[in-house]
């Protein structure tokens, strides 16, 4: 029992000393404040674009296809299914994942499948990370069946140009049964007299 009171005055002589040397270093100093208390810098809150957070929550993603490495994403978002010889549209978020200072897009699609717009390249320029470049793409199939869609995203970066190319599956529907003309009701008979 008296070791342990031992530790615990020479603990607290211990940290008397400490305290009393901070005070000494501070009345050398010349100044009679306390040092201040200096607040560790608290990390930037990353701000997400409403338009991103809006695309990956409602659009299907691209599927990558190829060894590209760009820093790109894209979702794709088809309304409906399309019925065959009718023109229909895919919005498309292109979403760069670093800064660029050209963005160029390609569209193209596989056997079956014509796009209809943009009929070439559109380039965007000043892209930032953490945006969406959206894209309207017009395409028809005259026949059902599965079509596939092509986004080829260019990001020119200071290091050179970095490609990623995006594919997306559409399946084009039956064509719609005709609908029958109503038949018309019989005629009430006539009254007999």
């Amino acid at each position: 029992m008296r070791n342990a009171l031992k530790y615990v005055e020479a603990g607290r002589l211990g940290t008397a000393l400490v305290v009393g040397m901070g005070l000494l270093a501070a009345a050398c100093s010349g100044s009679s404040a306390p040092p201040p208390v200096v607040a560790a810098p608290r990390a930037a809150r990353p701000t997400t674009d409403p338009a991103v957070v809006a695309a990956n929550r409602t659009m299907a993603a691209g599927v990558p296809i190829g060894d590209g490495a760009a820093p790109v994403e894209t979702r794709f978002d088809l309304g409906a299914v399309p019925a065959p010889g009718e023109a229909f549209v895919v919005r498309v978020a292109v979403m760069p994942e670093a800064p660029a200072p050209l963005l160029r897009v390609d569209v193209s699609s596989a056997e079956g499948l014509v796009v209809l717009s943009p009929d070439s390249q559109t380039t965007h320029e000043k892209v930032t990370a953490g945006s969406v470049v959206p894209l309207e793409i017009r395409a028809q199939s005259a026949e059902a069946g599965s079509r596939v869609l092509y986004v080829k995203a260019t990001l020119e970066l200071p290091d050179g140009p970095q490609v990623r190319t995006f594919a997306f599956p559409i399946l084009v529907g039956p064509a719609p049964a005709p609908v029958p003309a109503p038949a018309k009701a019989p005629a009430p008979p006539k009254p007999a007299r």
